[in-house]
């Protein structure tokens, strides 16, 4: 049991990372995670030690997200189709922890790099816990536009993804 209870912990990132990529922007990321956990946690006896721990992870969270969209098919919300939803589940079940990790590394390294002023505004764009909260707080403390705001960000997302790749590439790492 304590193998497996390590084996679920260290593949949080990985499954939180796999069902982002399933239902992007959506509320129910935590909620369904939680289900995942439950439902790896009931099934334990059935994951054999020895094999690959975070495929059957991701799929047992990719029936659970079949779950999840037929629900919110059904109450009238737009779904993903599902070629395009297979497609993403296969790039993201690659993810193992030491791939997040080396990419974690690499967005620290690529924002030590940024200048304090462009640092700030993407800090307090991703800790607030709004979007709108943070575009109307950065807006008034900078006396810019949220237009113009949304112009930066969009500058520094590119600049981060590009030294993150670089990055990557030169320690070995994955994208």
């Amino acid at each position: 049991m304590q193998e497996f209870v390590s084996l679920l912990t260290n593949h949080q990132e990985v499954l939180r990372s796999y069902i982002i990529s399933q239902i992007p922007g959506s509320p129910d990321v935590r909620d369904v995670l939680q289900d995942v956990n439950i439902h790896l946690w009931k099934k334990m006896n059935d994951f054999e030690p020895g094999t690959n721990f975070g495929a059957w992870a991701c799929t047992v969270a990719y029936y659970k997200l079949l779950d999840y969209r037929k629900v919110r098919k059904r109450n009238g919300f737009l779904v993903f189709n599902e070629e395009l939803c297979q497609s993403l589940a296969a790039d993201a079940a690659v993810a193992e922890p030491d791939a997040l990790e080396a990419k974690r590394q690499a967005l620290q390294h690529c924002m030590a790099k940024l200048n304090p002023r462009d640092r700030q505004v993407l800090e307090t764009r991703y800790r607030s816990p709004s979007a709108i909260d943070a575009m109307g707080s950065i807006a008034a403390t900078t006396g810019r536009s949220k237009a113009s705001l949304r112009v930066t960000l969009c500058r520094l997302r590119s600049l981060l993804r590009e030294c993150i790749t670089r990055q990557l590439v030169l320690e070995g790492g994955s994208r």
